[in-house]
């Protein structure tokens, strides 16, 4: 699909279908207002009959409308004037995709950006726009398995001095929807497929791809076993799929930082709980516990899209934990590449001893930041629910940062404490620590056992486990946190 911007004189346009926004109680957006000028009223006249009322979502299909040259006119809903927001956008987009599908046409000029053109409100009208736009697309092709006739979409700029902004929103926009779906595609692979090789080998091509900036190290079982990684290893040990863990270092032209930010991503292909095992209902969605592995995945294809100004290190911590008779059990105590040792309760608390060596084997880089993405607790869905990620973080410029770029992307975020009185609970009498609490607060006595191992730098933990994807009939993938950490890492990079 192909995307264009210019400024158009709508009336003269030849296209297969002009979509123009109208309000609520009658009024017009400039291009509307152009359009029903040059049609003598046509229109208004619409309008006042009651055909469309302007809601948000509603629409109107018209064809062959007087004086206008393109075939098609869809007016869209965009509520009450004062109450537009980019929020509408989703909606109007959604409506008008299904819309345009059913009609089979192949291109189209959206004018709608007047709606949001002051200042830098452009650039995030493009973000949001091009983001619906793509997610719809998406779920078309996935969920309802229809092709998309759509292949061109012009966007008209009313004012010619806000195009070079459009285009920055167009680039930024597009660069993010392939990690996006890149993530969202490796997350919605059936397990027999996607497993810790094959999380290993997508990470390879990447070094093929971006051979400029980006290069990747594969590190093995018995590479893990010389480096210490025992706890890694113990998770993997019942799998016939061994454990690889994969090293993707970017490395951006002129770099305005020379500590790395890490990015790690828990990358559980199959988690069954292990001999903890876990209820057979809904267990087939354990396959969405490698999520955090494919946003990491998805980030680095963005910054290489984008060339972004920075030294990046992305860590997919692939592994597969699965009862058999190599298995770790309840009971057993672990020797973490730290040197700490832990105390196994629970084999479902699996996430976290993969990170922790993780944790431990950044430390060679030097970061200035450290961020991981985990679907680590189902404690965190029981206090957050499905629409709030969990955060927790040991440094508070980090934590505003993650909120600001969570505000600006709409991709919310909650704070949870890390405070000491939670740090008892994971105490052992045979070990440094156990690898699960024993007083409720799940979440927060995962976060705390992962802080253990991330005192030499700047840490933040994303807990993912109720927004990296859905369930029920249009179950998968939401890729989350992708575009979050992505508008991050643009902020950190002024870009």
């Amino acid at each position: 699909m192909k995307f264009f911007i210019k400024n158009f004189f709508l009336p003269q346009e030849k296209t297969d279908c002009l979509i123009i926004g109208i309000f609520k109680y009658f009024e017009l957006t400039i291009s509307a207002d152009i359009l029903n000028k040059y049609s003598n009223g046509y229109i208004h006249s619409l309008m006042s009959k009651g055909d469309i009322d302007g809601d948000i979502g509603s629409n109107l299909l018209l064809y062959d409308v007087p004086n206008i040259i393109s075939k098609r006119i869809l007016l869209v809903g965009c509520g009450e004037k004062k109450h537009f927001s980019l929020c509408s956008i989703e909606q109007i987009i959604k409506s008008s995709i299904k819309i345009l599908n059913k009609s089979s046409i192949h291109n189209v000029v959206f004018s709608l950006t007047e709606l949001n053109i002051c200042n830098d409100s452009l650039y995030w009208f493009f973000r949001k726009i091009i983001g619906s736009i793509k997610k719809e697309i998406f779920n078309i092709n996935t969920f309802l398995k229809k092709d998309i006739y759509l292949n061109t979409i012009s966007f008209n700029i009313t004012d010619e001095k806000f195009i070079s902004l459009a285009e920055k929103g167009l680039k930024h926009s597009l660069a993010i929807d392939l990690g996006l779906t890149a993530a969202k595609k490796l997350s919605n692979l059936p397990p027999n497929i996607c497993n810790p090789l094959y999380l290993s080998l997508k990470a390879k091509k990447l070094s093929k791809k971006y051979k400029d900036n980006i290069s990747v190290t594969s590190i093995d079982m018995n590479e893990m076993e010389n480096l210490g990684m025992n706890a890694y290893l113990a998770v993997g040990n019942g799998s016939k799929n061994k454990p690889y863990m994969s090293v993707i270092q970017y490395s951006g032209f002129n770099a305005i930082n020379k500590k790395p930010i890490v990015l790690i991503g828990k990358g559980l292909t199959f988690d069954s709980g292990g001999i903890s095992i876990k209820p057979s209902k809904n267990m087939h969605e354990m396959k969405y516990d490698m999520c955090g592995a494919a946003s990491v995945y998805g980030i680095l294809i963005v910054a290489a899209e984008l060339n972004l100004p920075l030294n990046i290190i992305g860590i997919l911590a692939g592994c597969e934990n699965m009862p058999g008779g190599h298995s770790f059990r309840p009971g057993d105590v672990l020797h973490t590449m730290s040197g700490k040792t832990v105390e196994v309760l629970n084999t479902d608390a699996e996430g976290r001893l993969v990170l922790c060596d993780v944790l431990t084997y950044v430390e060679r880089f030097s970061p200035d930041i450290v961020i991981d993405i985990a679907t680590l607790t189902g404690a965190c869905v029981v206090a957050l629910g499905h629409y709030v990620t969990g955060l927790f973080s040991n440094n508070e410029d980090l934590v505003n940062d993650l909120e600001k770029a969570a505000v600006q992307t709409d991709d919310k975020i909650w704070q949870l404490p890390l405070f000491k009185e939670y740090e008892k609970d994971i105490n052992s009498n045979i070990a440094n620590f156990s690898n699960v609490g024993n007083n409720g607060a799940g979440a927060i006595t995962a976060a705390c056992f992962l802080s253990k191992f991330s005192k030499k730098y700047h840490w933040a933990h994303l807990d993912i486990a109720g927004t990296a994807w859905e369930s029920g009939i249009n179950k998968g993938s939401t890729g989350r946190p992708v575009e979050l950490l992505c508008q991050f890492l643009l902020n950190k990079s002024k870009y």
